[in-house]
């Protein structure tokens, strides 16, 4: 499973295909519900990098 820790990490990846979304925008569509991710804890942020390909399909 293809995962990133922290938005910071999500957006240098969006960066890395060529689709650059900034660590703000990232939260902004975390407190709208809008893009997949998973909260073990209150701190941390695990993003599936399958799953966020996915989301940018569809977007």
């Amino acid at each position: 499973m293809r995962n990133v820790r922290g938005a910071k990490e999500l957006s240098k990846y969006l960066e890395s295909i060529g689709a650059p979304i900034s660590e703000s925008t990232i939260f902004s569509l975390l407190r709208e519900g809008k893009i997949p991710h998973q909260r073990p804890s209150p701190r941390i942020l695990i993003f599936n990098l399958n799953a966020i390909d996915e989301w940018l399909n569809l977007k």
